[in-house]
């Protein structure tokens, strides 16, 4: 058996509900308020929003994808 690929780090990706803004965040930029909804500081609209976990994109970066080629 053999590694192909180490993760690295997870994002997230979404899209701002007040302004449409496509953004990317780390786990530790999403706070859970409870009831499915994650909250996020939008740097567009420079004020914290509200996103379900539906609507969240999960993004897996290995360590492949770090090296430049």
């Amino acid at each position: 058996m053999k590694v192909i690929d180490k993760a690295v780090r997870k994002t997230y990706r979404f899209s701002c509900p007040n302004c449409g803004s496509k953004l990317e965040a780390e786990c530790q930029e999403l706070v859970d308020i409870g009831g499915k909804v994650s909250r996020f500081f939008c740097p567009v609209c420079r004020k914290d929003r509200y996103v379900s976990w539906g609507e969240l994109r999960k993004k897996t970066i290995y360590e492949a994808d770090n090296v430049t080629r």
